[in-house]
């Protein structure tokens, strides 16, 4: 078995439970072989039809290397029976080569003499097309004025050629032979560059014969570049290796230098001397160099393109330049001609639509860029991408291409660039939004001259969570409508920062006022007079803070209404970035509520101080603490009751019970023994607790009323602490910790301080082995694996 193998059966047959289901993984390693064979047979079926037909390729090649090497072995054999069958061949030979070189130097003369005729003809010709507009016209002597200028410099080229071998009288007389053949030429070009610059618009114009005819002179022209370049790729060959024969030849004493100059006499490959052997054999009949028309075609095809990018940037300069966004669309109709049509009329292999995309494609990119780097303004950038889209939406809808042929007509590097200006734009505007939004709310909670707004239902609010999420959703939707997940991603993250920065000066601007109010209230209640204007707070902070806490469960509903409506617009991996930034600032929210919600808490508390401080003195037994504690706390939910949003209230007085029930235990600090002599202390217990619960009964809903009972259970344990015998206290501390896992030892300790029956040693004793019981690691580890949460007695303390 392989490697793979082993490896697979060890890791299907993990234990017994494996084992048990041998046959059912037997089955599964069947099914998976037959897959694998199938794929198997598959590729080995179409490897061996590949070989067939590239064997069958191969024999059929052979056959015609064959069929070749005897036609040539033939054409040898007739040659050499030819020259051995003719008496006295080489002077015929020779006599040929003489007539014929007879022949050429008249047909050569003919020219000369005839030469300012055609070159008249050519040039009158041209004078008539260049007088007219082409398309108008439609050049009808185009391919007669290409055949006679093409007769003209083939004879240019040969004579040239044939001069340079000759004296320096004949080369003079050529020159000034053809002294007005430049200026034809470059008449011309100067046609067809104009009939290329109207290209597009001789389609429009149904000009197809002026097309055709152009087509058809740049294509011979193509055809006959590459003729003469292979031509003189062979005769260069040839005259190296003749060159190259020489120098093997030369006697060993010959100097470096003389080697030196034959090289410099030989560096021009080819050398006219070759040329015009080739030329006399008739080899070369027409041109002896390349002219390169197809490329001069192309070059003026990317010119006339690049000129009407000027054209626009002068159209639309300075405050104007953004407004081409909009005004692009001929580029399309352009290329749409160029693929529709243009593309019949030439050679296939130009590929001249993918030409003309790729200049139009280089000069949008430049046009796009020159954009991108003005620094535009954050609706103009996305206005680009918004063109960068549709660019490629267009060109995969009407011209077919495919993901993987699609650009960026901005750059994928400049797009980045422009996504983060976008998002350091809309980072600076939100800082200077959200900065002087967040100063003036802060300012107006902490001055409070007005009282907070009222809405329909009676509830409390401020203005700025309203305002914030107003701007908040209007980039949100202008993100979105610009259809790049990346923008609305960041925009969303780049607005969560900036509610978790506002969230943040809320909190502390609660903690400020809430400790202001308390500082002035002490202050006040030891000495009037020493209160300075300073010193004041404020009123109203109580019905601010119900508003802020209000404006929490709003902004929540706002955040939660933007994660649906555009989680869904983006693909997987962005909805989740997004939700994620959402989540991170719905937890922010919840925050700022509990921090109002313990601001609420820690005022009425604080004017609990004088009653809470008495809990568990001698006057405790016979007084009334527990009912003026009920009291103010009734007089608070009331009001509270009918301002505040109502799932934040439920969540205010459940922290209302626990901290009524934490504030009541803490009195141990001030170590009031109890009084157990004819169970006093229990009674007092009840009747305190009996209090508390009618009060809370009152302001929580019939099916919750679970939640009263949940916190008061941890009273009952507290009761039989201070009064249960102290024989049974372990067995009540270990029921206690089943129902309140982290409850702190120290509460206890406290306890059993204060008890009469129990000594010190006895004390150590069981705060030692309730220790033990709450250290437990297997009891700790079973809370942690089902993920408990902290209990509200973890919060005890005696400072």
């Amino acid at each position: 078995m392989s490697k793979y193998s082993l490896q697979k059966v060890s890791e299907l047959l993990k234990d017994e439970v494996s084992l048990e289901k041998i046959r059912e993984i037997k089955e599964q390693l069947a099914k998976e072989k037959s897959t694998v064979d199938y794929q198997l047979s598959k590729e080995s079926t179409k490897n061996f039809q590949d070989v067939v037909v590239s064997l069958e390729k191969l024999n059929i090649a052979q056959k015609n290397v064959r069929f070749l090497k005897d036609k040539l072995r033939d054409v040898n054999t007739l040659s050499e029976e030819n020259k051995s069958s003719i008496d006295r061949y080489e002077i015929i030979n020779n006599a040929t080569i003489i007539h014929e070189l007879i022949e050429k130097t008249t047909s050569i003369y003919d020219k000369i003499v005839n030469f300012n005729d055609l070159i008249e003809h050519v040039e009158k010709s041209l004078d008539e097309e260049l007088a007219g507009d082409a398309l108008d016209t439609g050049c009808p002597y185009l391919l007669h004025i290409h055949y006679m200028l093409t007769m003209a410099r083939d004879f240019h080229d040969q004579s040239c050629v044939l001069a340079h071998i000759s004296t320096d009288d004949v080369q003079r007389t050529m020159q000034r032979l053809f002294v007005r053949l430049p200026e034809i030429i470059e008449k011309f070009n100067k046609l067809l560059e104009s009939i290329v610059y109207d290209l597009i618009e001789a389609v429009r114009t149904e000009n197809q014969s002026l097309l055709i005819r152009l087509f058809k002179i740049i294509d011979v022209e193509e055809r006959e570049d590459i003729k003469i370049i292979a031509t003189r790729h062979i005769i260069e060959t040839k005259e190296r290796e003749t060159e190259a024969a020489k120098i093997r030849k030369l006697p060993n004493k010959i100097s470096t230098l003389n080697v030196e100059e034959l090289d410099s006499t030989t560096s021009q490959y080819p050398s006219y001397a070759a040329l015009a052997q080739e030329i006399l054999n008739g080899t070369i009949q027409s041109r002896t160099q390349a002219r390169g028309y197809k490329e001069f075609f192309f070059k003026e095809i990317k010119k006339s393109i690049q000129d009407m990018f000027v054209e626009v940037r002068k159209t639309y300069d300075g405050d104007k330049k953004f407004e081409v966004l909009n005004n692009l669309d001929w580029v399309f109709n352009e290329l749409i001609i160029a693929k529709t049509h243009l593309s019949k009329y030439c050679p296939s292999h130009w590929q001249i639509f993918h030409k003309y995309y790729q200049y139009y494609y280089e000069e949008l990119n430049k046009l796009i860029q020159e954009l991108v780097y003005s620094e535009p303004e954050t609706i103009i950038i996305l206005d680009i991408l918004d063109y960068d889209k549709s660019f490629q939406n267009t060109l995969k809808k009407d011209f077919g291409f495919t993901k993987d042929q699609l650009q960026s007509v901005i750059g994928d590097k400049e797009k980045e660039t422009l996504l983060k200006d976008y998002l350091n734009l809309i980072v600076s505007k939100m800082q200077e939004w959200f900065g002087n939004l967040t100063k003036t709310e802060i300012q107006i909670f902490m001055e409070r001259t007005t009282p907070p707004h009222t809405d329909s239902e009676g509830l409390l609010f401020l203005d700025g969570t309203k305002t914030c999420f107003q701007m908040f959703s209007q980039q949100v939707e202008v993100a979105a409508g610009s259809g790049q997940a990346k923008i609305l991603v960041g925009v969303v993250e780049k607005f969560c920062a900036q509610l978790a920065q506002r969230q943040k000066k809320w909190m502390d601007a609660i903690g400020i006022e809430v400790k202001k109010c308390i500082e002035y209230n002490h202050k006040f209640e030891e000495n009037p007079e020493s209160v300075t204007k300073d010193d004041e707070s404020a009123g109203g902070l109580v019905e601010y803070l119900v508003a802020i806490a209000n404006d929490q469960m709003k902004a929540a509903d706002y955040a939660v209404a933007i994660s649906q409506k555009y989680g869904s617009m983006v693909s997987k991996v962005h909805e989740r970035a997004i939700s994620n930034n959402i989540e991170h600032t719905l937890d922010g929210f919840a925050e700022v509520a509990k921090c109002s919600s313990m601001g609420l808490i820690t005022l009425m508390f604080d004017d609990l101080r004088k009653p809470y401080t008495q809990i568990f003195s001698k006057t405790w037994y016979t007084g009334n603490q527990a009912q003026q504690i009920a009291d103010t706390l009734y007089e608070y939910l009331g009001d509270i009751k009918s301002q505040m949003n109502p799932f934040v209230y439920s969540t205010l007085v459940e922290s209302v019970i626990e901290e009524t029930i934490l504030r009541f235990i803490e009195c141990l600090k001030y170590e009031h023994s109890f009084k157990s002599k004819n169970n006093k202390f229990l009674e007092c217990m009840k009747r305190d607790f009996e209090v508390f619960y009618k009060l809370f009964v009152q302001f929580v809903p019939e099916e919750e009323k679970g939640i009263i009972d949940d916190k008061f259970k941890l009273m009952e344990f507290f009761m039989d602490f201070c009064c249960g015998p102290a024989d049974g206290i372990m067995e009540t501390w270990q029921q206690c910790l089943e129902v309140y896992w982290d409850c702190p030892v120290l509460l206890l300790a406290a306890i059993l301080k204060c008890r009469k029956d129990v000594d010190s040693s006895s004390t150590k004793s069981m705060v030692a082995s309730a220790q033990r019981l709450a250290q437990s690691p297997q009891r700790l580890s079973q809370a942690k694996a089902r993920d408990a949460d902290p209990t509200f007695i973890s919060r005890f303390q005696l400072t």
